[in-house]
């Protein structure tokens, strides 16, 4: 993906997002086809209009659904803001400007960490750590990492590493002046 360099960086979800939507659809739907063979036992053509009503019209429903979403799906890194544009019916946007970024998690489940997913959460002090005021959801693995170290980067969140080269840095800028205060001292005395 290569997002060091220029300003804006555009990316999409993994196309596995449309795998991990049909396998969280199964929670819904194992337990409606069970629903429906055991009322066939007692009354099969009501478990067969059961089944149409709820198994048939939410697959077809998904069928539409999930490809257009993930084809809806925009993820930017601005400028000076991250950016998210997702919706078939109802179209959500948010652009968070960096200054206002407080924190930037990676995270993944089970079920994403099994097929290669994860997500980018972009927390604010508006929303505290409650809930991530944007997220970039079911980006492959690899490419999560990268989006994460990129917009720490970008809103001046240091790594560990970076965080102890810099106070490393500090220390012996704090141990020169020192010295040089000794020195003076010594000189006057």
């Amino acid at each position: 993906m290569g997002l060091e360099g220029s300003t804006v960086k555009e990316f999409k979800p993994s196309p596995k997002l449309v795998r991990i939507y049909w396998v969280y659809s199964l929670w819904y739907l194992i337990p409606a086809v069970i629903t429906c063979l055991l009322i066939a036992v007692a009354n099969p053509l009501l478990s067969a209009a059961l089944l149409v009503v709820l198994v048939g019209v939410p697959v077809i429903f998904l069928v539409y659904w999930i490809p257009r979403f993930y084809r809806s799906v925009a993820f930017k890194l601005e400028k000076d803001h991250a950016y998210a544009k997702y919706g078939v019916w109802w179209v959500k946007e948010k652009r968070v400007p960096y200054n206002l970024v407080s924190e930037v998690r990676l995270r993944h489940g089970p079920l994403q960490r099994s097929l290669g997913l994860a997500c980018v959460d972009i927390y604010t002090p508006a929303t505290g750590a409650v809930r991530p005021e944007l997220t970039f959801f079911q980006l492959d693995s690899d490419e999560a990492e990268k989006v994460a170290s990129e917009l720490r980067f970008r809103v001046g969140i240091l790594s560990s590493k970076e965080r102890r080269v810099i106070e490393e840095e500090i220390l012996e800028e704090l141990k020169s002046i020192k010295r040089i205060l000794e020195s003076l001292v010594r000189k006057e005395g």
